[in-house]
């Protein structure tokens, strides 16, 4: 009797199938998204935290301050408390009636008199002082425990940013590098010039943006080596002599609105519930920072990813 064994083939582990280019290019838009909104909060939170700095630097300033009046009104009462000990100053009638002359009575206790008013009004001041103190001393510490505050949000914020970051990272390594995006972009170098119909201010702006082409994308940048898309806009405009705030939303908010059909260069345009900008440079295309992994450069609005995200238009 012949046995004969059938070994059976190991079956061979499946490896979950690779993403095409397409899917991850789908994957990092979304975080793209996601990154924007989140990168917004981080410079709303940014720009809380410099206020909070700015107001506990100057309620210091005005502790340091009430701290000076108050030693200086404690010296007056000091040297005050002095005089009135020396002089016997004891307020009452059992002080003068061992003179004889009535009058000179009389003109010490006017003179008596006129001191306790003036001690009252120095003590009123000297107290006042002392509660002007303690309340800036108060004001100062509300400040500075709200900066602490501010400053540990700003951080945990920061972790979650960076987790972002690095998961692009991750998909951009699995492309080989490079990515493409929704209508096309600039490539090459760093820098370039405007050559559009802009003039004026939009101009200045225009070719401030045009100078940052090819500069990295980095959340919380305001230049000069890299910008993040608000950072961007701000300066540029700032270096028309405008001011448009930091945040994508105060940025909105500071500028008139512009309907679609009538965009004109320079005019910042805002995408995904506010939480991207980009500059209108003309012909359908705006420039801007898009997002960690990438560069400064020019793409076109009227299609794919910005199209269908746009949300409106601001002229500063």
């Amino acid at each position: 009797m012949t046995l004969t064994v059938s070994l059976a083939s190991p079956v061979a582990a499946h490896a979950d199938p690779q993403p095409t280019r397409a899917e991850v290019e789908k994957k990092l838009d979304k975080l793209g998204e996601q990154m924007s909104h989140k990168v917004e909060k981080f410079n709303q939170l940014n720009e809380k935290l410099k206020i909070a700095k700015k107001k506990y630097q100057t309620a210091t300033k005005s502790s340091k301050q009430e701290q000076a009046a108050f030693e200086e009104q404690r010296t007056k009462i000091a040297q005050m408390a002095a005089a009135a000990y020396k002089n016997g100053d004891t307020g009452g009638v059992a002080g003068f009636v061992g003179t004889g002359d009535p009058q000179s009575i009389l003109d010490q206790s006017a003179v008596m008199s006129h001191l306790s008013e003036a001690r009252s009004s120095q003590l009123t001041q000297f107290l006042a002082t002392a509660q002007r103190l303690r309340r800036e001393e108060a004001q100062a510490k509300a400040a500075y425990e709200d900066v602490k505050g501010k400053t540990k949000e700003l951080r945990d914020q920061k972790k979650k940013l960076d987790k972002e970051v690095a998961k692009q990272k991750a998909l951009l390594q699995r492309l080989g590098g490079g990515t493409s995006t929704s209508g096309g972009g600039s490539g090459g170098g760093v820098g370039g010039s405007y050559n559009g119909p802009a003039s004026g201010p939009a101009r200045k702006a225009l070719d401030f943006a045009y100078a940052q082409l090819g500069k990295p994308y980095s959340y919380g940048a305001e230049g000069p080596g890299s910008y993040d898309c608000s950072g961007l806009t701000m300066k540029a405009w700032a270096a028309a002599g405008v001011g448009i705030t930091r945040t994508t939303n105060s940025q909105y908010a500071a500028t008139k609105r512009v309907d679609k059909s009538n965009l004109q260069p320079g005019d910042l345009i805002f995408f995904s519930g506010l939480g991207h900008v980009g500059m209108v440079v003309g012909g359908g295309k705006m420039i801007h920072a898009p997002r960690t992994g990438k560069n400064v450069e020019i793409v076109s609005y009227t299609s794919g990813y910005y199209l269908n995200n746009y949300y409106g238009a601001g002229r500063p």
